[in-house]
């Protein structure tokens, strides 16, 4: 069995790795946009995220409900629908007993399933997620201020990755970085050095109507592509056109992704060798057509 997901799906396939109950219940993994947050402890608050006893105490006074068996008893649509309110978020929770630490802490200590990984992000993440960025300064000015008031000494590489003479386009990449990229290197980096085959890639794709809304390569985009969906994209998604290049190219995507579901390996039939991350830092760049490539961050991924 292979676990796999796409965003808050990659979430659960990170906390199912972490997860020592979960153990042998699934032999290859494959995170798709993953990002390696902080959640919420049971007992205390940390991050300073509240505690999930606090949070569930301030759900259920909310609703009204004196205890555990009350919010039980309610309605399942009524409860969901008046949690968010409450600024309650359906995380998993560190209880010590399913979930034993922060993710970031069980990969690097090294305790996850040790199993075969696909992971990867895309290049224009947050141009459908804008709401994650933070605002962008006035002027190039401001920004290389406060960039060099926080960042000191790294500040003269971080321009050159990031540079503000386009201050939105830098904003938007170093916030998928900070959440995508960096996760799935980080999830490609722990598993290989537990011995296992890490196949790390970037969906870089663009077409017309896509690019034409500002969209290049946007969150969720390549699923069209995976799934071989071309022609059954939701009403409010860029049309993907009808060519023989896009069909193409979902044609190797879904040949990589079912044979690694099958084997362990990405394969696809007629398309170049997907090299495992390995020592060299390779990954397959899904641009016009699979590229293998090497070193994918920081040098290969800036500001489209």
């Amino acid at each position: 069995m292979t676990i796999a997901g796409e965003s808050a799906g990659a979430l659960s396939v990170m906390y199912l790795m972490a997860a020592p109950a979960a153990r042998g219940l699934f032999s290859k993994g494959n995170a798709e946009s993953a990002y390696m947050i902080s959640m919420p402890e049971l007992k205390q608050r940390s991050f300073p995220i509240p505690s999930a006893e606090e949070s569930g105490t301030k759900l259920a006074a909310a609703l009204h409900a004196p205890n555990i068996a009350a919010l039980r008893a309610m309605d399942a649509a009524k409860l969901a629908e008046a949690a968010p309110a409450t600024g309650y978020a359906p995380w998993p929770t560190i209880d010590g007993h399913i979930l034993l630490r922060q993710l970031v802490d069980v990969f690097d200590k090294g305790e996850q399933a040790p199993v075969p990984l696909l992971a990867g992000f895309n290049s224009g993440e947050i141009r459908s997620l804008r709401i994650l960025a933070p605002p962008s300064p006035a002027t190039a000015w401001e920004s290389e201020t406060s960039i060099r008031e926080r960042y000191r000494d790294l500040a003269d590489e971080l321009l050159r990755l990031y540079p503000s003479t386009n201050l939105q386009e830098s904003i938007w990449a170093t916030t998928r970085d900070a959440l995508y990229g960096w996760t799935a290197e980080r999830l490609a980096r722990k598993q290989t050095a537990l011995g296992q085959p890490a196949f790390l890639y970037l969906f870089d794709h663009g077409y017309p109507a896509e690019d034409a809304a500002g969209l290049h390569a946007f969150h969720a985009s390549e699923l069209p592509y995976v799934f071989g969906t071309l022609d059954a994209t939701p009403p409010l998604w860029p049309k993907i056109p009808a060519t023989s290049e896009e069909t193409e190219l979902s044609d190797a995507m879904i040949g990589y992704w079912s044979s690694f579901v099958h084997t362990g390996t990405p394969r696809a039939a007629n398309e170049p060798d997907w090299p495992a991350f390995g020592s060299k830092g390779a990954y397959m760049a899904f641009t016009d057509a699979p590229h293998p490539l090497e070193h994918l961050m920081p040098r290969d991924v800036r500001a489209q």
